[in-house]
Formats: structure tokens, sequence, C-alpha cells
């Protein structure tokens, strides 16, 4: 217990804020903050309009969906699931939800209890029925840190200074041992004092025990819960420009993958970079994203610089000629763009330009003014002979951006296992919820991952997933988490056997588990092998070789390029 000399010095230090003043003459005082309004006349609308944004009908269909990847806090798996189960669309809900997904809730079973009650109201009880007029809001439970204090002060019987101590030294703050052992003990005496049994008074003290550490005070928890509603407003009605930003900012979450495969399902196009388009980020472009010169591996941002001010001072550039001679790029750089599709808008094939850079950059070496080419007519007639009109197969371009972007564009992953994904006893995510209770088999592509330790002590896992009509979760169990552990390190595809779970999210609850191998359908990742299976776009070429071309004649070169 607290001696009287402690609460002494702390009444003295308590602010009747009913009657607070600020200092000074408040006539002097124009306002206390400027409020943010933004460029109103530029987008249409207000972000700081908050009966527009809680009243949004799309907003809020979107919520209840749980169709919010790439919307800040509300778009984990276990977020957007929760969003789903409890019907979520209002602020007041969204303020919930913030604080229920937090560990302690979570862990204590009162998330799962929260729910319930919030979807049937006959569950709605009360430990202690005075408990209501405190907890009716959130059903009695206990999901903010003043929900501790409000309970152990009204309910239980202990001071608001006592309150308060208990709820900072559950969250951390309080190093002193005895101090809380103090405050233990005088919460039990509080609750005999007040005629509760042991047994109540254990259950009241371990709902209490379990969270309150983690738990968020409800400005917390509403101040995320507003910028939550703000971003996914603005994914409804601005998805392109939303979804390239979430791009720019490095995402959060989840792989930049996956929130390009999100955009597609969107129905955003997703367009290649374009040394005449891009610019250093990623840029909304009507109902498209357009990639920009970020997202190609090891491509340095003062090349992007030079094309975008080359491009800016001169106009566009005509030809691949035109792009060396103007920006001086060298040779590794230039054949990236052109292998990711960053030059498709000269109409020539990639094969093409993958010859005429090896002519420009070694033959003519356009790049040295001091170079006479006197065979330059000749050289001028090997450009045109070396044209053609094979393009790059569209396995071969998406290894291609796989290695350059860390995704695919132009097709997703699960394309390649068509056969196996359209299999008839293959059931979609987007049908899942036909299933409750079934057992099925499942195709996906990892999208993120997490591991927890159960009560008991194991590990189980979490895996996110996505397949060609949207996302679903995968969960293992720990007895066949150790069977099937060292699969789940792959990216996929995984073809999953279990039991669909509709009570807890889009689940299945996974029994069998067996990656795809390339070997049963188109593979994508070949490497050079003993099977003479080649990966050309990463074969590396040697000086010596440009020594050794020099000494071919007009017509062994001819051959030697042609296909």
């Amino acid at each position: 217990m607290l001696n009287s000399k402690d609460n002494i010095k702390q009444k003295d230090s308590i602010i009747d804020m009913q009657n607070y003043r600020l200092p000074g003459n408040p006539a002097n005082i124009v306002k206390l903050h400027t409020h943010f309004r933004g460029s109103f006349d530029k987008v249409g609308f207000d972000i700081y309009d908050y009966e527009l944004l809680f009243n949004d009908e799309a907003t809020r269909q979107l919520m209840r969906r749980g169709d919010t990847i790439g919307c800040f806090y509300i778009e984990s798996p276990g977020m957007r699931s929760l969003l789903k189960r409890l019907n979520c669309d209002t602020f007041e809900m969204l303020t919930a939800a913030s604080s229920v997904i937090r560990p302690g809730v979570a862990e204590s079973g009162m998330m799962q209890e929260f729910i319930d009650r919030h979807k049937q109201p006959s569950k709605r009880k009360y430990l202690i029925p005075e408990m209501e007029e405190f907890l009716g809001e959130t059903y009695g439970v206990m999901i903010y840190q003043e929900d501790v204090i409000k309970v152990v002060h009204h309910v239980v019987g202990m001071s608001l200074e006592e309150a308060d101590l208990l709820r900072r030294a559950m969250s951390g703050k309080m190093r002193s041992h005895s101090a809380m052992q103090q405050l233990i003990n005088r919460f039990f005496q509080c609750c005999d004092a007040r005629g509760y049994s042991q047994e109540i008074a254990q259950a009241l003290w371990d709902q209490i025990d379990s969270f309150a550490g983690y738990a968020f005070c409800k400005a917390h928890s509403a101040s995320f819960a507003l910028l939550s509603f703000q971003v996914a407003f603005l994914k409804t009605h601005y998805p392109a420009h939303f979804m390239a930003n979430v791009l720019n900012n490095g995402g959060g979450y989840y792989s930049p993958e996956v929130y390009i495969n999100e955009s597609k399902r969107m129905g955003i196009k997703i367009l290649l970079p374009s040394i005449n388009e891009s610019l250093w980020e990623y840029k909304a472009e009507r109902n498209s994203i357009r990639l920009g010169f970020l997202a190609i591996k090891g491509f340095d941002n003062s090349f992007a610089l030079k094309i975008i001010r080359e491009r800016n001072s001169n106009g566009k550039f005509v030809s691949l000629a035109d792009f060396i001679v103007r920006t001086g790029i060298g040779y590794e750089h230039t054949k990236k763009l052109i292998a990711c599709g960053a030059m498709d808008c000269f109409k020539e094939t990639r094969p093409t330009l993958m010859r005429l850079i090896d002519i420009y950059y070694h033959k003519r070496k356009i790049l040295d003014n001091s170079y006479n080419d006197l065979f330059m007519n000749d050289s001028f007639r090997l450009e045109e002979e070396i044209k053609t009109s094979t393009e790059y197969s569209i396995e071969e371009i998406c290894s291609i951006e796989y290695e350059t972007f860390g995704y695919m564009v132009s097709r997703h992953p699960l394309h390649f296992f068509y056969t196996a994904v359209s299999a008839p006893d293959i059931i979609k995510s987007a049908d899942l919820k036909n299933y409750k209770g079934k057992r099925i088999k499942m195709i996906g592509w990892y999208m993120a991952s997490k591991r927890i330790k159960t009560k008991k002590g194991e590990i189980m896992k979490f895996l996110s997933l996505e397949d060609l009509s949207g996302t679903f979760e995968a969960i293992f169990f720990p007895k066949i988490y150790n069977i099937f552990a060292e699969q789940t390190i792959s990216t996929g595809p995984y073809l999953l056997e279990g039991k669909a779970d509709l009570e807890n999210g889009n689940n299945i609850i996974v029994e069998k588990l067996r990656l795809l191998s390339s070997m049963d359908t188109l593979s994508i990742t070949r490497k050079d092998s003993s099977e003479n299976n080649y990966f050309g776009d990463v074969e590396k070429v040697a000086e010596e070789e440009f020594a050794l071309a020099a000494k071919l004649d007009k017509e062994k070169l001819r051959r030697a390029y042609a296909i």
C-alpha cells in the first residue's frame, strides 16, 4: 500500500482539468494550433472531413471485406481477418479492433470473446454486474488501458491514483517488484472488502494481468483508427495513386511483390519501366502504375536522374543509339534497361536491341569520340542485318523481371503452373467461403509468414498465401509444422490439403503440404546445367571474347548473331 505521505504528495499534484485555464490573458490567444486542410482545390476533397470519411459507403465496404492491404495498421492478415469477422465499418468499431488485436487481448482469449459478444448480443455478460455501466461499450471486455482504471477504481474500489499506478506498473513502467506486489495485494484486499468471491477476484485479475501490458490507451487506438480510415478512403477512391505511393514508401507489412499483385487484383494495370516515361519512383497514370527506375535492382539513382534531365531538356529518346550518345550511360546499365523492357518504346525486339548494344559499344564505340570506324558502312549494314522479329519467350521475360525487380509484372508466378492451379479439385481462395468445415485442396504463392509459440511452448506457423483469385491463410499447428517446417521456407507454390476454417478467417488448417515442382510444369528458373537447360540472361561475356569477335569477318559475325 501507498503511505499517507505519498498520497498527500500525489493529491497536491493533481490538476482539476474542469477548472483549468491557460496562463496569461486568454484574449491574446488566437488559436492553439493550425488545422492543416491540405490542397482541397487540387484534389476535390478534404481528408480531414471526418463526416465524409466515416459515412463513405465505398470505404466502409472495403473495410468490411478486409481488402485493406496497403492501409496503415489494418493490412496484416490477422487484422484483415478481424475486420471481416467483426463486419467492421465504423470509426468506433475500428478503434476497438485496433486495440483488441493487440497480443495481450488476443492471447487471453478475450478477442474471441469480444467477437462473439459483438455478433451475438445474448452472449454479452459481465463478471460483476457493475461492470456493465463502465464496459458496456465493449460488451464487458477490457480492451483499453482506461478500462483497467475504470474497473479497478469503480468496481474494485481502489483509488484513482492506485488504479493508474497499477496500469503503469503492468505496462512495465514500475521497476520495483515489491511495489508491484503491494498493488496486487491491495487489489485483492479491495475485492474482498467489496464482498467478491476469491474465484471472481482471480478471474478479474487474470483478465487484467493477461493484456494490460500490451493494451493501447483509447486515444492511441482512436488515432490509429483515424489514420487507417483516411488511407482506406484513399485506396477506395484513388487506387492507382495510393498503391503507387505505398510502393514508393517501401510498403509496410508485405514485400513489393504483394502490393504489385494486389494492384492487379484491383484492376490496376502495371506498366514496365520506360526510359521515355518513368521517373525515379513509381508513378500513377490514370488507372495504371508505371514502374520507376528505383524498381530496377542495382540501378544507380544518378543514372536515373541523368536520363530524366536529358529527356526533359531535349525531348524523348528515339533510338538506342540516340539514348547512348545523349546519356553516356555504360554498357551494363544500358543492357539492364533493355532486358527489363525499359526500351520497348523503340519498337524493336529485345534480342535485336541486345545485338545492337554490342555493335554500338564494342564495334562502333560510339561513346569514344576519338575512335574512327573505317568500316562504318559495313557497321550500318550489319545493324540492319542482325534485326530479328523473334522476341523472348514469356518464360524468359518473367525470369528477367523476377531477377530485375524481385517480382513478375507480365504474369503471376502461378500462371506457369496453370495446369495444376486449374485442376477441378483445387479450390480457389475466392470460393473458399463455400467450403466451410470441408476437406479441400488449394494452391498458393507466398506473401508473408509468422511463427508463434503456443502456451505449451510449441511452435506453429501462419502462411499468408495468394492464388489467381485472392488471398488466404494457411495454418500449421505444431504437430503438422514439425513435419513440414523446412518446406515452408520456400516461396512456393504450395499444394495444401486440409480443412476450411471460416470461423477465424479465410483459412485452411493444413494437414498435408507439397511444393509443386517445376518438373511438372513450365520451368521459369532454369540455370546452366548438365541437362543443357540454359539461362541466357545471366550469361557473362569476357573482354577477350570481344577481341575474338573482332577477328571474325562479316559473314561469320552475322552467323554468330543469328538465331
